[in-house]
């Protein structure tokens, strides 16, 4: 079963990079913490990365669902499934891969830290290698999640 999780890992990291590099450069803001990835916003992140599952709206129903043995859960109801609170640090434990998510089975969501952390090493999008870098990159993500709460 584990050998099954790994070769799908690859398979969608391999699509996803092939996505990347097919993907059509277009100008996007800067994020407001700078740093070396300061082209790539959270907002473009998401639809690069989350869309395809979770949906352009967040809502779960995004064009890549049909592949997954479980729905992706709804991102824009995340403060209500949690008591009104947001939970800023599960969510970066879940991206950037520290906690495992029960709801996907074996972990089909990919661990984006580390993917965050290669691009970074590579050059791509203009990153720095550092963890820092990383970790804002991740964080950014969450905060713009949070602008999506209903």
């Amino acid at each position: 079963m584990r050998d099954s999780s790994c070769a799908s890992f690859l398979c969608f990291s391999s699509l996803a990079a092939l996505l990347l590099i097919a993907a059509p450069r277009q100008p996007h803001a800067q994020e407001p913490e700078g740093g070396g990835n300061a082209s790539i916003t959270a907002e473009r992140n998401f639809h690069l990365y989350c869309a395809n599952c979770h949906g352009e709206d967040g809502r779960g129903e995004g064009p890549k669902v049909f592949g997954l043995s479980r729905p992706p859960p709804d991102l824009t109801t995340l403060s209500a499934r949690n008591g009104g609170v947001f939970p800023k640090e599960r969510l970066h434990r879940i991206i950037d891969g520290r906690e495992d998510i029960k709801l996907h089975g074996e972990r089909e969501m990919p661990v984006w830290g580390q993917w965050f952390k290669m691009e970074a090493e590579d050059g791509l999008g203009g990153a720095e290698g550092d963890e820092g870098t990383v970790q804002r990159r991740i964080g950014n993500l969450i905060d713009f999640l949070e602008t999506m709460q209903r």
